[in-house]
């Protein structure tokens, strides 16, 4: 392969995947414009739907807000407590306690 073809292949190379990106790039807005025009009422999105307005409550400077009593929270059960615990110890056990990697769990 003579230097001349092979700076064809890595520009043909790099423009192939210039291309698909620009592709990947106006697909995500053409899907992106179409989902603006279908409603989402009966779909469970609720960033469509209106947002209720808070009212204005008068307060006075010397009156402290009032707190909203939050319920009591009910302590973890034994079984959750011991999931949590051998997930800590996995994570003990694969990582080798190395200090900068942590094991997650989102719901």
């Amino acid at each position: 392969m003579t230097q001349l073809e092979a700076w064809i292949v890595a520009a043909l190379g790099m423009s192939v995947v210039f291309l698909g990106l620009v592709l990947c790039i106006a697909f995500i807005n053409a899907f992106n414009r179409v989902a603006k025009h279908v409603k989402w009422e009966g779909h469970g999105h609720a960033h469509d739907a209106p947002t209720p307005t808070p009212k204005a409550e008068p307060t006075s400077s010397a009156e402290p807000a009032k707190a909203v009593a939050k319920p009591p929270v009910a302590p973890p059960t034994p079984e959750i407590l011991a999931v949590i615990a051998a997930a800590i110890e996995i994570d003990l056990r694969l990582y080798q306690s190395h200090g900068d990697q942590r094991l997650t769990i989102r719901r």
